[in-house]
Order: C-alpha cells, then structure tokens, then sequence
C-alpha cells in the first residue's frame, strides 16, 4: 500500500516562537538595566575618581546598547530543510530476528 508523500520538513531549522524570542529579549534589557543601576550606585559609593568615572561612562553606555541588542529583528533560521521530497512512501515491515541477533 503506497501513499503520496507530502514535503517533510526537519524540524532543527525551525525558529524559536515570537512568545520565546520576546522573552528573551526582555530578559536581556532587564539584565542590561539592573547592571546599569547597580554601576550608578556603585558609582555613588567608590570614592576612586578614576572608578567612579569608569561606573559613570557604564551606566551611560549601557541604556543604549541595550535598546539597540532588544531592538535587534529576530535571527534569521536557515530555510527549512526538505529532508524528503514529495513521492511514494512505503509502509515499514520490521524485519524478525531471533534472540540474540541485530541488523548490522
């Protein structure tokens, strides 16, 4: 009994869900901004100059970098794989072995 086949597609090359994407984004900007006030405060505590100007130039420099890696389109999947085309499938009969034995 044979069936026509429809494309079977891998399902490795498929890209993580717009829900998960989101989630991961907004995970990364807050970790951005909780690492941003902990360098203002930081910031607001070292008495080194040279440290605090460091803390300072971070606490700047963080908001926008984070903005621009949560902005970032979503990455880009490879197409999907055809791991078969479209044709005849046959129906699978499993071989019978006998105690002991193994298809090599």
């Amino acid at each position: 009994m044979r069936k026509k086949a429809a494309n079977i597609v891998s399902v490795t090359s498929v890209r993580r869900a717009l829900t998960e994407d989101i989630d991961g984004r907004s995970r990364r900007y807050m970790f951005s901004m909780i690492v941003r006030i902990i360098c203002f405060v930081l910031m607001l505590i070292i008495p080194s100059w040279p440290i605090r100007i460091a803390l300072a130039i971070g606490a700047v420099i963080i908001p926008a970098v984070a903005v621009l890696v949560a902005n970032a389109g979503r990455e880009k999947g490879e197409a999907p794989t055809v791991v078969e085309e479209s044709g005849q499938l046959e129906i699978y009969r499993p071989t019978s072995l006998g105690h002991g034995e193994f298809l090599r």
